[in-house]
């Protein structure tokens, strides 16, 4: 079903795919993809394989793809149990748009990057049910890999907690910010307090409005412990597991698990950019031969 979009200011055309329908308490997963190449669609592939293998709670999730070649999409529209939004518009901000013509240059996303993943997170707001009651936002380079990860987010919104995510940043904030690579609010809060994913840089990057607003309204957010900001943790990671052994992203629970994993670096990565860490190919590997399986 083809649909028009209003976001920021400007019609985006989608194209919705809707296979999974369920009631408002399941929570709503919204990955952000981009797919230039076969390196790009092998990590969206294995973000849907991690969350359909890890996630046996009541869930709808929504890969919501921006402006990617056709050629590279029939896979995910063939995927079953798995809500599609193509985004044929390219997302680009007020001021860097011109007359229509100039605004189709698929490049577009490596200056726009953090403008085009908040608007394929705003399309994704638009798009789930409006009652749903949780909305958690997501990179494709980002994956659950322990079970029971999504009930132990969810039980971590309640009360004056109106998020929880895997990671929380203070590179921009003092106080820190939950990471739009993965956390999840409270929707209908959300909605009430007209919040928005947009990035205002360089103060805030995509989504760190969010945790800004929520604190300022008398709430609070929840992050797990990572070992980005506590590398420390590392070292509590048996060295028989293959997440000890790769320079990624790993959020623990409470008793000290792994329970999700951020390849990082954004959109570039996934266009052959690859500058330190683990490299695309290695991720793929890794969670391919270690954790699907």
């Amino acid at each position: 079903m083809a649909i028009n979009v209003f976001v920021d200011g400007l019609d985006y055309e989608v194209e919705l795919i809707r296979k999974v329908s369920l009631p408002p308490d399941a929570p709503r997963l919204v990955v952000v993809s981009r797919q230039e190449n076969p390196t790009a669609t092998e990590l969206v592939r294995l973000c849907i394989r991690a969350v359909q293998h890890f996630t046996s709670e009541p869930h709808e999730l929504w890969i919501v793809d921006n402006n990617s070649p056709m050629k590279n999409l029939k896979w995910l529209i063939d995927w079953p149990d798995v809500n599609v939004a193509l985004n044929r518009t390219e997302p680009i901000p007020a001021e860097g748009r011109g007359p229509i013509d100039d605004r189709v240059d698929s490049s577009s996303q490596l200056v726009w990057d953090s403008y085009a993943n908040a608007i394929a997170l705003e399309l994704g707001v638009r798009l789930v049910h409006p009652d749903s009651r949780y909305l958690m936002s997501m990179h494709m380079d980002a994956l659950p890999c322990r079970a029971g990860w999504l009930s132990y987010l969810r039980s971590k919104v309640k009360g004056r907690v109106a998020a929880a995510g895997v990671r929380m940043d203070r590179t921009r904030t003092p106080d820190g910010v939950l990471h739009v690579l993965g956390y999840m609010v409270d929707f209908q809060l959300f909605k009430k307090l007209a919040l928005n994913f947009l990035p205002d840089l360089p103060n805030l990057d995509v989504g760190d409005r969010v945790t800004l607003a929520l604190r300022d309204a008398g709430y609070e957010v929840f992050a797990c412990h990572n070992t980005l900001w506590e590398p420390h943790l590392a070292a509590n990671i048996p060295a028989s597991s293959p997440l000890s052994q790769f320079h990624i992203d790993r959020s623990f629970d409470d008793d000290g698990d792994v329970i999700f994993l951020h390849l990082g670096r954004g959109v570039r990565k996934s266009l052959g950019v690859h500058r330190k860490g683990t490299t695309a190919d290695e991720w793929i590997k890794m969670v391919s031969e270690h954790l699907l399986v």
